[in-house]
């Protein structure tokens, strides 16, 4: 229909560019079905996206065809330029760069349909005047040619830029007419006139089934693409492009053998089609845009006319996870195969041997396993352990791993043979195109089960050595402790008599008495030590740190070895750091010293040196050193000097003494202190040097205490006091000590004695024996308490055990005071003072 001329510019206008872009595709069609031309004047993007919506109903670019039209494509904005002058167009330079060509088209017969956006770039400009100018020139053309004209533009855009009252529009779809058709129309009949609309009709229909076709190929979820018979490729839907990363205009129009990686395999494909051969799943491979490669396969056959291939339908789907599934499944074989233990791959439900490599054939003792049933290779193993497992693992796809199973294997000779397997089986996932199945590997641990179980004996016999040693140690402990406990219960006496004595100043035995008085001395020295040890090997020493002058210890080692070093007759050299104060535990650093000194008198022969040597050691540090020109030391025995019992050789008359214990707890105290102890000596007959390093600070595990100054003890006032223990030479001789200092003493042997006494004594001091039999001290204690009621009595614990333990019994008892057998003359005058 010719165009009608109009006062204003008509411009249709729409929301979208999809909705545009359909309803231009389907102008333009109309001409090229017809045999017409269709022109398009349009930007490079929508000239694309019109190229492939014709392409669904006919070749636009080269080669036959789908319809007898023709497209004719001009690009709007070289278009626009060409005639553009001053910003007008110029008509001349109009008829030129378009009339011409329209004019060509007309020429040609049959219809002719242009789509042109040169009105909307005008606007877009701003360019209001010139876009009504191009207007009345398309109109002016429109009288001389015989075409229809489609004009389009943006909504937005329009409205964003502000355009003039000039270009009002009512938005829609364009209806049928809204298009100028410019021209005289010839009178058609009636019977014309139908026909017409119901060609119209039908062709609208068929357009609508192409175009669902178009859309059901074009947004396909497989790849699909359209190829000529000479390679070039016609068309491709959204899928092949997106699977590959091409645009259209890089992938239609180019030789499909560009794209494929293996050229023998494309040319294959191309001479197959080209005899009339179907391909299904044909794998390729394909180059992508970004220089990966996809493994797709392809179902293709081709489109004949007259015996002449026009073109191949080819749909193409990605296969890269098929190809990298079948590519880990050959891997996993060839790992299996390779394995460096033995493994086996079991498939379907009989579970057959697909692979197993050849340390399983050497484990179990087989060969050609493959397609065998895992019952039917294994009979003896029906019903086994193993084969349930396995079943297990197959039917319920959850992996079992087996730290040692045993297995009995038959053997090539007879018989069956023990053997032990660490085993993993691990499910292979039922997925699409593998079959359900159980990896096996295996290891032979029957050598490593075998030594565990030897060593299993082994530590069990170790463990049951060890608490006999342990049981025997323990034993050892606790009889040295009961044996020091015991030896003072003589002691106490032997001590207490000979106070007597001296107090009594009887002189006809003198001689007597002090070699009595020293020799007992030594005793409770040895019964002290033998405690201590007890102590030290069950870790109950006790620490009492103090701030001290490091003479005040040192000198009181001195003391308490000068008798040995006087009776060897060795000369003492002492060395001490004067004003040096130190922190920890007096009396047990006097112990250390004094061990030291007395070690090195007992092992230097008669009028030897003995030197002490004390001072700082470095920022922090105390050394302490005593040395000797005496029998020295073998290399060996320096590592074995501080262990306990250990003696050096001794002579013949046992003239060194000891018990092998002094050491030890030298050692033992000292690292109590947070020091070390270290012994040295050039070798045997050239002395021997003892070195104790302590920090300034100790930091040691112990308990302060307040430095309490010792004093003798004032006169007491005469009290009542009651001494219950069981060893009547003990209990005896404490009473007549007592009656001494002139207290009213009573003694009794037997605890119940005691009770029955008691409120007639009345006493005013109890002291108890703990260890009374029948009935302990602490239990006299509480007894005597009830019984005495709001008397005033203090209690005075008396036991051979001093530890904490055994002072917090007493006090939870009720006492008030704990002494350690044997006590001297200054605790027994000091037992009264505490009262009023």
């Amino acid at each position: 229909m010719p165009a009608a001329h109009a006062a204003a510019p008509s411009i249709r206008f729409f929301d979208t560019d999809a909705v545009l872009l359909d309803e231009a595709a389907d102008f333009i069609d109309v001409a090229l079905r017809a045999g017409g031309t269709g022109v398009v004047i349009a930007t490079p993007p929508h000239v694309t996206q019109l190229r492939r919506r014709l392409a669904g109903f006919g070749s636009s670019t080269g080669g036959a065809c789908w319809f007898p039209g023709r497209l004719l494509v001009l690009d709007a904005e070289d278009t626009l330029d060409a005639f553009m002058v001053d910003g007008q167009p110029d008509p001349q330079r109009f008829r030129d760069s378009v009339g011409a060509p329209l004019a060509a088209a007309c020429a040609g017969g049959g219809a002719v349909h242009v789509f042109a956006e040169m009105v909307a770039l005008l606007c877009a400009r701003g360019q209001y005047e010139a876009g009504v100018r191009l207007e009345q020139l398309w109109d002016a053309l429109g009288d001389e040619l015989r075409f229809s004209l489609f004009h389009a533009c943006p909504t937005q855009a329009l409205a964003e830029s502000g355009a003039p009252a000039a270009f009002a529009h009512k938005p829609g779809p364009r209806q049928e007419g809204a298009v100028s058709v410019r021209g005289e129309h010839d009178q058609r009949t009636s019977q014309l006139e139908a026909e017409i609309a119901r060609r119209k009709a039908a062709e609208q229909t068929l357009r609508r089934r192409e175009k669902e076709f178009a859309d059901f190929v074009e947004n396909a979820a497989e790849g699909l693409h359209r190829v000529a018979g000479d390679g070039t490729i016609l068309w491709a839907n959204r899928a092949e492009l997106q699977m590959l990363g091409y645009t259209w205009e890089e992938y239609v129009g180019r030789h499909i053998a560009d794209f494929h990686v293996d050229a023998p395999v494309i040319d294959s494909i191309l001479v197959k089609l080209s005899s009339g051969e179907t391909l299904y799943d044909q794998p390729a491979r394909l180059r992508c845009k970004d220089g990966s490669i996809r493994h797709v396969v392809i179902h293709s056959n081709g489109y004949f006319d007259d015996g002449q291939l026009r073109y191949t339908r080819c749909f193409t789907r990605d296969a890269t996870e098929r190809h990298q599934r079948d590519a880990a499944l050959a891997q996993r074989d060839r790992m299996l195969l390779n394995a460096p233990v033995a493994a086996a791959l079991l498939m379907g439900p009989e579970l057959r041997f697909r692979l197993a490599n050849r340390r399983y054939c050497e484990l179990v003792g087989r060969d050609a396993l493959e397609t065998q049933a895992f019952a039917a290779a294994f009979p003896e193993w029906r019903g086994s352990e193993m084969m349930r497992l396995l079943e297990q693992v197959y039917r319920n796809g959850a992996p079992v791993s087996v730290e040692e199973l045993r297995v009995e294997l038959a053997r090539p000779g007879g018989g069956l043979e023990e053997r032990f397997l660490k085993f993993s089986l691990e499910p292979l996932a039922d997925t699409p195109g593998e079959e359900q199945g159980v990896i096996l590997v295996a290891i032979d641990v029957t050598e490593q089960v075998r030594s565990r179980r030897s060593l299993e004996r082994a530590h069990a016999e170790r463990e049951q050595l060890l608490e006999e040693l342990t049981a025997a140690n323990r034993t050892k402990d606790e009889f040295l402790a009961m044996l020091g406990h015991e030896l003072r219960n003589p002691l106490s006496p032997i001590v207490t008599a000979l106070q007597l004595m001296r107090m009594r100043g009887e002189g006809g035995a003198l001689r007597e008495r002090e070699i009595i008085e020293r020799q007992v001395e030594h005793l409770v020295r040895l019964v002290d030590d033998l405690l201590d040890v007890a102590r030290a090997t069950r870790g109950q020493v006790e620490l009492k740190f103090e701030q001290v002058d490091l003479g005040a210890p040192l000198a009181k080692a001195v003391e308490m070895a000068s008798p040995l070093l006087e009776q060897r007759g060795h000369r003492l050299s002492v060395e001490v750091e004067p004003g040096l104060r130190w922190e920890g535990d007096p009396m047990r650093l006097a112990q250390v010293v004094s061990n030291l000194l007395t070690n090195a008198a007992r092992y230097t022969e008669p009028g030897g040196e003995v030197a002490l040597r004390a001072g700082r050691d470095g920022p922090g540090w105390l050394r302490i050193g005593v040395s000797d020109n005496g029998i020295g030391l073998a290399p060996e025995m320096l590592t074995q000097v501080f262990g306990l019992f250990f003696q050096g050789k001794r002579s013949v008359d046992r003239s060194e003494g000891g018990l092998g214990i002094g050491l030890a707890l030298v050692k033992n105290i000292v690292e109590l202190h947070g020091g070390k102890v270290e012994a040295s000596s050039a070798g045997p007959g050239q002395g021997s040097q003892f070195v104790v390093r302590l920090p300034l600070r100790s930091t040691g595990a112990g308990c302060g205490a307040e430095v309490v100054t010792a004093a003798p003890a004032p006169a007491a006032p005469h009290r009542r006091i009651m001494v219950v223990d069981d060893n009547a030479d003990a209990a005896e001789t404490l009473g007549l000590l007592l009656k001494a200092h002139g207290h009213q003493v009573e003694v009794f042997n037997d605890p119940l004695q005691a009770l029955s006494a008691v409120t007639r004594v009345q006493p005013d001091i109890a002291v108890l024996d703990i260890g009374l039999p029948g009935m302990d001290g602490c239990q006299l204690a509480r007894s005597l308490r009830a019984l005495l009621g709001t008397h005033p009595c203090r209690l005075v614990a008396l036991s051979g055990y001093g530890q904490a333990a055994d002072r917090q019994r007493s006090k939870e008892a009720g006492f008030e005071q704990h002494l350690v057998k044997p006590i001297g003359p200054d605790q027994v005058a000091r037992l009264a003072l505490a009262l009023p």
